[in-house]
C-alpha cells in the first residue's frame, strides 16, 4: 500500500474520529439543548401561569379597587353633599346670628332707654310720693275738719228742726188767733176789711175782695200746708176754702186758707181723698 493511500486512510480515519467526536459532541449539545430547551419550557408556562394567577389577582384587586373607588366616590358625594348642607346651615346660621346681634343691639338699646325711663319714672314716682305725704296730711286736716263741719251741720240740723217746729207751732197759734178772730167778727155782725202794711218799694198794691171763682196754683207744699200763687189781690181771705184737683179734673181735697199775703196765701190742707198734692195741682174757689 502506497503512502499516499496510508495517509488518505489516517486522514479519513482522522476525519471520522474527528466527525464522531463531532456527532457526539453535537448530539451532546443537542441534548442539552433539548433539555435546557424543555427547562425554558416548563419555566415558560409557570412563568405564563404566574403570570396568569397575577393577572387574576390584579385584575380582582382592580375590580376591589374599583368597588373601594365607587364606594369612596359615594362617599365623596355624601360629603359633599354634607359639607353643602353644612354650608347652607352655616350660611343660616349667620344670619340667624346677625339678626341675633341685631336684636341684641336693639334690645341694648331699648335697655338703655327703659334705663333712662326707669330713672325718670323714679324720679317722678318719688316727688309723687312727696305730694302723695303732703295730701294725706292734708287730707288728715281735712278730714278733721270735715268731722268738725259735720258735727257744726249736726248741730244746725237740728237747730233747723226745732225752728221748724217751733214755726209750725206758730203757725197753728197764728191760724187759732184768725179763727177766733174771724168768730168775733161773726159775732159782731160785721166784716172788718183788712187793711193793707204800708207796702215796701216794688210791693203790689192790695185790692179788695172781690166776689165770684177765684182759680191758683200750688207752688209749694210742706207736710200738710200749702202755698198757693194767689193773695189779696184776687180777693182771698182768710178762711176761704179752696178745691184742689189735678189736671183732669180729679178731686184730691180742700185747702183752708190761714194766711194771706198781697201775691201769696197759705193754709192747711184737709179731706184728701185721693193721691199727693203736688205742686202744679189748681186751687178753685166759688165753682158753681
Amino acid at each position: 500500500m502506497s503512502t499516499l493511500t496510508k495517509v488518505f486512510v489516517v486522514l479519513t480515519s482522522v476525519l471520522c474520529i474527528a466527525l464522531s467526536c463531532m456527532f457526539i459532541s453535537a448530539a451532546a449539545q443537542w441534548d442539552n439543548w433539548k433539555t435546557l430547551a424543555l427547562d425554558y419550557q416548563t419555566g415558560r408556562d409557570a412563568a405564563i401561569t404566574q403570570a396568569q394567577s397575577t393577572a387574576a389577582s390584579a385584575q380582582a384587586a382592580l375590580a376591589m379597587k374599583d368597588e373601594a373607588l365607587a364606594a369612596q366616590s359615594h362617599r365623596l358625594t355624601g360629603a359633599l353633599d354634607e359639607i353643602r348642607n353644612l354650608k347652607e346651615q352655616n350660611a343660616k346660621l349667620l344670619s340667624n346670628l346677625s339678626k341675633v346681634e341685631n336684636e341684641r343691639l336693639a334690645f341694648e338699646a331699648g335697655r338703655a332707654k327703659l334705663q333712662e325711663i326707669l330713672a325718670v319714672t323714679t324720679g317722678e314716682l318719688k316727688a309723687l310720693q312727696k305730694q302723695n305725704q303732703t295730701l294725706l296730711s292734708q287730707n288728715i286736716d281735712l278730714q278733721s275738719r270735715g268731722a268738725r263741719l259735720n258735727s257744726r251741720v249736726l248741730e244746725l240740723t237740728t237747730n233747723v228742726t226745732i225752728l221748724q217746729d217751733q214755726i209750725r207751732n206758730m203757725q197753728e197759734k197764728l191760724y187759732a188767733c184768725e179763727q177766733q178772730n174771724a168768730e168775733l167778727e161773726q159775732r159782731a155782725g160785721t166784716r172788718v176789711a183788712r187793711a193793707a202794711p204800708e207796702s215796701p218799694p216794688g210791693a203790689v198794691a192790695v185790692a179788695p175782695t172781690v166776689a165770684g171763682e177765684i182759680r191758683g196754683e200750688i207752688i209749694e207744699v210742706d207736710g200738710v200746708y200749702a202755698t198757693v200763687n194767689i193773695g189779696e189781690g184776687s180777693g182771698v181771705v182768710p178762711g176761704m176754702t179752696f178745691m184742689v184737683y189735678r189736671e183732669g179734673g180729679a178731686y184730691l181735697g180742700d185747702l183752708i186758707i190761714e194766711r194771706v199775703r198781697p201775691n201769696q196765701a197759705g193754709g192747711r190742707l184737709t179731706t184728701l181723698v185721693e193721691g199727693e198734692i203736688r205742686n202744679g195741682d189748681a186751687v178753685v174757689y166759688g165753682m158753681e
